[in-house]
């Protein structure tokens, strides 16, 4: 399927990833046709680029979860529209309706991804925040395979503590890990210590992907100056 939107972000990504030295890693874990959750860390504002740009390459055409603030920005928001991501209203009423329309991109067979955290880490040391529950109540709503993901190295391009930084050159990872197995929660009652288990799990799952990332390319913990972060992004 044809989407204007969705040919003019690769056509900016593309090349701005290829300033960068980015390694792609576990591409044998992305199915290549049907449906995938693909669940990722989020340090920086460079995350969904790099990650977009992974799963291009693995000849899928992602979905993401973007907060509605985005869909605001002119230009931005056309962009998100015509390339088919999935608006949520966090802190609303209507941001349960923001996996209704993820569980139908499943149904259709898509690739979608979120960001199981809800937003990018203000910690200085980049710790992973808490996960929100959404990620496990649309892998039991779906029973799509579940396919943890780490990046790391975004945060010297893009990101709340450095600031943005275009220079070329960095590296920029994106490593998957094996679909993770949930089979023995889909038949459980579903509540929210269910849902907060399952994001735990998954979590641990990228932390592991995570580990070894972070000590190729250590980070020195900065904290994020006053005022960065126009009107807070928790």
């Amino acid at each position: 399927m044809f989407e204007a939107g969705y040919g003019f972000a690769k056509a900016i990504i593309v090349p701005w990833m290829k300033l960068h030295r980015t390694h792609i890693e576990g591409r044998e874990h992305i199915p290549s046709q049907g449906p995938a959750i693909i669940a990722v860390n989020h340090p920086s504002l460079f995350d969904p680029f790099a990650v977009a740009y992974a799963l291009d390459n693995a000849g899928r055409r992602p979905r993401f979860l973007a907060k509605s603030s985005l869909f605001e920005v002119p230009v931005t928001g056309g962009i998100l529209r015509g390339a088919r991501q999935i608006r949520v209203d966090r802190g609303t009423a209507s941001a349960p309706a923001s996996l209704v329309h993820a569980e139908q991109a499943i149904a259709d067979g898509e690739v979608v991804v979120i960001f199981p955290e809800g937003t990018i880490s203000l910690e200085p040391d980049l710790s992973p925040l808490s996960p929100k529950s959404g990620v496990a109540r649309l892998a039991l709503a779906t029973g799509a395979p579940l396919i943890p993901c780490a990046t790391w190295g975004g945060q010297w391009v893009w990101g709340y503590h450095l600031g943005f930084n275009p220079a070329p050159g960095k590296e920029v990872w994106v490593r998957f890990g094996p679909s993770i197995d949930i089979k023995r929660y889909m038949d459980l009652e579903q509540d929210p210590k269910l849902w907060d288990d399952v994001s735990r799990m998954v979590m641990s799952e990228i932390a592991v992907l995570l580990a070894s990332l972070k000590a190729a390319k250590p980070w020195t913990p900065v904290p994020v100056k006053k005022g960065k972060v126009k009107g807070g992004a928790r």
